[in-house]
């Protein structure tokens, strides 16, 4: 994938919807670090654009004709270098987004959140982190493994907590260690251990559990 810094974000459009895909055409046409490479409203086609133009981020609608959204995430999967997925669906269950994440998709956003949410989950998961809108962080039920059912946390150190409020902040591992002056190899075992602890099974599902608990 691209490296994403001063470059442009390259971006895939898959979407079957002629007006939101116009919509979308224009305001991505507009961005001064985003270029839209190619686009479609065929989810058999895109594999093939995929591998042609070598997006950084794939914008996907789970109901694509001729293949699903899901399916195209489970082809992806076992690409050897693929590109950064975020997941622009109508789809609000938890079934969905819990499908979407395990599949390994980097964003879930729904498509009532406006152009600026839109806009700053593309920057988020094009610079190698994990989006999750608060609508489909409210879909993760509270985990009950070792804490009290009336305060999620319970179970959580001090400094655990206080990973759990960075991650919650969109900061990635890096950032953290450099915020709190500890290695990235230390930051990255509290990551894990907050997993274990509040019954998340990947990075989206832990910052949507990170964005609920501090509601």
């Amino acid at each position: 994938m691209t490296e994403v810094g001063a470059s442009m974000v390259r971006v895939l459009l898959a979407e079957d919807h002629t007006l939101v895909r116009d919509g979308l055409r224009l305001l991505l046409s507009v961005q001064p670090d985003m270029r839209l490479v190619a686009e479609t409203d065929d989810g058999r086609a895109v594999m093939a654009m995929t591998r042609m133009h070598r997006p950084d981020v794939l914008l996907l609608d789970l109901g694509l004709p001729g293949m699903d959204g899901l399916e195209i995430m489970a082809e992806l999967a076992d690409m050897p270098t693929r590109p950064r997925v975020l997941v622009v669906t109508a789809r609000l269950d938890a079934a969905s987004a819990r499908a979407c994440l395990d599949l390994g998709a980097d964003g879930y956003l729904p498509k009532s959140e406006n152009s600026d949410a839109l806009l700053a989950a593309i920057r988020v998961v094009a610079r190698g982190e994990t989006y999750v809108s608060p609508e489909i962080a409210s879909l993760f039920e509270p985990a009950t493994v070792a804490t009290d059912p009336r305060e999620p946390t319970s179970g959580l150190t001090a400094r655990e907590r206080e990973i759990l409020a960075l991650v919650g902040q969109g900061l990635s591992s890096k950032e953290i260690a450099h915020r709190l002056g500890i290695s990235n190899l230390t930051v990255r075992k509290h990551r894990e251990n907050l997993c274990r602890k509040l019954g998340a099974r990947n990075a989206a599902e832990l910052i949507a559990r990170s964005i609920r608990f501090a509601g």
